[in-house]
């Protein structure tokens, strides 16, 4: 018998709820292709920032644009929903492997312009949720993990 596991969705872009919105702490950052996959949350200025070790993550970029906006911050889309490829970050340390049903919060992110997915660790996340549907490692810093938002 096949084995059957939760994967990424390629169809239903209905369920990733992505909206518009400006990227970066500040105008001028350049996000980019490479800054797609990583977790950001809301900041106070119509726009998304990545998110710091410990955050509740909000949102997953899902597209960035050539042009700017707001006196020059970079432009994208974000999912608030769907699945997302993560992986397990340095902050997991020696606690508890992260496991399927784990619920996950947000790691230190690899920095704006550098390639790589979203960086999380397990935690209590109180209002964005975040679960592991799928673990491939041993649950420790660098295992790849499919995210599922528990609504």
């Amino acid at each position: 018998m096949a084995e059957f596991k939760f994967n990424l969705l390629t169809h239903s872009p209905e369920t990733k709820r992505v909206v518009s919105t400006a990227l970066g702490a500040a105008a001028g950052e350049g996000w980019g292709d490479k800054d797609r996959h990583k977790a950001v949350k809301m900041g106070t200025n119509s726009n998304h920032v990545l998110c710091a070790a410990d955050d509740e993550i909000e949102a997953f970029v899902d597209t960035v644009r050539g042009d700017t906006v707001n006196e020059g911050f970079s432009f994208g889309g974000v999912s608030r929903g769907g699945r997302h490829e993560a992986k397990i970050g340095p902050g997991q340390g020696t606690t508890t492997a992260a496991k399927v049903l784990d619920y996950v919060v947000a790691d230190a992110q690899i920095a704006v312009g550098t390639e790589g997915v979203a960086q999380v660790k397990t935690g209590t996340p109180t209002t964005h949720k975040w679960r592991i549907v799928q673990l491939m490692g041993d649950g420790f810093e660098g295992s790849t993990v499919i995210l599922e938002r528990d609504e």
